[in-house]
């Protein structure tokens, strides 16, 4: 091995249940392999004198978000800089430096960093790698980061109690979630671990939150409710947590999470056969080849909340009910999403953007189960959605998607769901002055049931279904009875496999024009009064 003289930068070994690889640039050949009884360390053929300077510019200065500058970026210390036995006992000295400062950087140069355990951001702090190489764009193949965290894999055992959950499953969270500020993730590749910036009790949440630029593969979460021994589960069974997103991200005010990239991943998933399910009451449990899914969960939850009553019960949500679903400065673009179930951003708020995303599901998964516990069917629901919307004045632009249904057990019939842009009727709020423009994609455009719709445009999207419910479906009634539709436009919009549906009552001031239809089966069914203007292809149905 070559002998080097180490100078201003320190190679320092990880401790106890944790290995480190000493940051250097991926390509940089690697000539020696050290180990003592706790740690692993690779060290690198040579590098050089001074440390690499750490960026000091703020990454998201091109969006124009003033709140963005109120995060401290020229205040940075690196990890490759601070003392310490540990990578954990370095990231907690280098976030004590920054905090003294009143926040700011913790830099992570060009490496590969390995974690036992969850890491907790302080008020203030944010962690960034090195910059991005090949494309600046997350929604490009190009796109790589050099600066990649490992969090542990998960190690089955298909007997006895199994291997515990808490091995891990970890991520990057906050230490104080109702107070952190200023804080977030920007430039790092995590393998097998998730970004969770939550929020503290009664919804109480600190601003300004930032997941920028960043890859996550295999980012799942197990759902401790499984196995459920009421109905005689194996112990060893395991299932995708199925409300707990890869990046998910709360704010009292402000938030940006953009340019980020979740690809198909799926490498760590692992076969459960002999998985007991109940096939229903009265009837026998039965066993069923099961896959631990690490894409089966949701994308991007951005103060995503329940807000309102359920499945059109009414007591619709508002800012004075539930004034933290309708907290302002959202902002979710650019970012490139994979799935195989579940939602790929759900988002609450006032005022949210939505735009510019890219969300791919893969077709013809087999789902058992959708819940980890009963045999799926036709009528069994798994989520699959591109975007979930919640709360008033949200535009939702530029998305393109492609969204399938899961298979259910019998492999023969889809399961339900699989919409497009969707704001349902479902725990959520009427619709206000709200936009979607200029979106693409092959599942249906959907304002479902709402209960209320008061200032709507729906102008240049091209929607193409395999038909069944309309392609672009604006209806405010529910099936409990009819509501408001005012003021909504939808113009200028493709649509194949299916046409158009407006409904509601009372109805003022609506509008439907411009709109093609391409191939067959092209209906245009207005129950909201509208006024029809150079509609083309559809065969109009109502008035």
């Amino acid at each position: 091995m070559e002998r080097f003289r180490i100078s201003r930068r320190r190679l320092l070994t990880a401790g106890t249940g944790m290995a480190a690889i000493w940051p250097v640039h991926p390509a940089q050949p690697f000539v020696g392999l050290g180990k003592s009884p706790t740690s692993t360390v690779l060290i690198p053929r040579s590098f050089p004198d001074t440390p690499p300077m750490p960026p000091t510019n703020n990454p998201a200065a091109a969006l124009g978000l003033a709140w963005t500058q109120s995060i401290r970026w020229a205040n940075v210390v690196s990890i490759a800089e601070v003392n310490g036995p540990t990578l954990e006992a370095r990231f907690a000295a280098a976030q004590d430096a920054v905090a003294a400062k009143g926040g700011g950087v913790v830099f992570f140069p060009a490496g590969v960093y390995r974690f036992s355990d969850f890491i907790a951001l302080k008020d203030g702090v944010v962690i960034r790698g090195a910059d991005p190489q090949g494309s600046p764009s997350a929604k490009d193949d190009a796109y790589d980061l050099p600066t990649r965290f490992e969090f542990p894999k998960y190690e089955p055992e298909f007997h006895g109690e199994g291997t515990p959950i808490d091995t891990a499953f970890k991520g990057i969270r906050l230490e104080n979630p109702a107070k952190a500020s200023c804080c977030g993730v920007v430039h790092v590749a995590i393998n097998r671990g998730h970004i969770h910036l939550g929020e503290g009790p009664d919804h109480q949440c600190g601003r300004n939150r930032i997941v920028y630029g960043c890859v996550l593969r295999n980012a799942a979460a197990a759902d401790p409710a499984i196995p459920d021994r009421a109905i005689v589960q194996h112990a060893w069974q395991r299932f995708t947590a199925r409300h707990h997103a890869a990046v998910h991200v709360c704010t009292a005010e402000n938030v940006l999470v953009a340019n980020n990239r979740l690809p198909f991943s799926g490498d760590d998933n692992f076969m459960m056969k002999g998985y007991i399910l109940s096939a229903g009451k009265d009837r026998p449990l039965v066993p069923h080849d099961v896959v631990f899914d690490y894409d089966n969960r949701p994308g991007l939850y951005i103060n995503n909340f329940a807000i309102g009553g359920q499945g059109g019960s009414g007591g619709d949500g508002t800012p004075e009910t539930h004034p933290y679903g309708f907290r302002k400065g959202i902002v979710i673009r650019d970012n490139f999403i994979c799935c195989t179930g579940r939602s790929a951003i759900a988002f609450c708020g006032d005022g949210v953007v939505c735009a510019d995303n890219v969300v791919h599901f893969k077709p013809k998964i087999p789902r058992p189960t959708v819940t980890g516990k009963e045999v799926s069917r036709g009528s069994s629901t798994n989520d699959n959605r591109a975007v979930q919307m919640r709360g008033w004045r949200w535009t939702v632009s530029g998305n393109t998607y492609e969204v399938y249904r899961n298979v259910a057990a019998d492999g023969k019939y889809e399961i339900n769901d699989g919409e497009g842009l969707m704001h349902e009727d479902h725990v959520n709020s009427t619709v206000l002055d709200s936009r979607l423009i200029h979106n693409k994609g092959n599942a249906y455009l959907a304002i479902f049931k709402t209960g209320g719709i008061d200032g709507l445009l729906v102008e240049d999207n091209d929607i193409r279904t395999r038909g069944g419910i309309a392609a672009i479906y604006v209806v405010a009634d529910r099936n409990s009875g009819r509501f408001a539709c005012r003021n909504v436009q939808i113009l200028g919009n493709t649509t194949s496999g299916s046409g158009i549906e407006i409904a509601g009552h009372p109805a003022e001031n609506n509008l439907v024009a411009n709109n093609v239809h391409i191939g067959p089966n092209g209906r245009l069914v207005n129950r909201a009064q509208a006024r029809l203007e150079n509609n083309r292809g559809y065969t109009v149905v109502g008035k």
